[in-house]
């Protein structure tokens, strides 16, 4: 799955959190600060610190935050060391039932 295709689900899956467009980039940053160091991230914790910097709470699904490490990873160059996700085949899973498709 190509980045575009990556940013469109995100787009897909954050617009009924009442994410506008215009905060996504923002919103994309604040996870790239927060999982800069490493370590070991939840989604629950990164959250958290979302809503510390002014975001509604829960604003990011475990798919959503999935997603956006993506991305990141693909993007923007960013390696990331530890964090709570499956495996890319189970990303890769979640994104095709989001999209009504089902490997055989």
């Amino acid at each position: 799955m190509n980045s575009t295709s990556l940013v469109q689900l995100l787009i897909h899956r954050l617009g009924p959190r009442n994410v506008s467009l215009d905060h996504i980039p923002g919103l994309v940053r604040n996870v790239l600060q927060i999982i800069s160091d490493g370590g070991f991230f939840t989604t629950r914790l990164v959250n958290g610190r979302l809503e510390q910097l002014g975001w509604g709470p829960e604003i990011l699904d475990e798919t959503s935050f999935q997603l956006i490490v993506c991305i990141l990873e693909s993007e923007w160059g960013y390696r990331s060391r530890r964090y709570n996700l499956g495996s890319t085949e189970q990303l890769g899973q979640q994104i095709e039932d989001s999209q009504g498709r089902r490997s055989p």
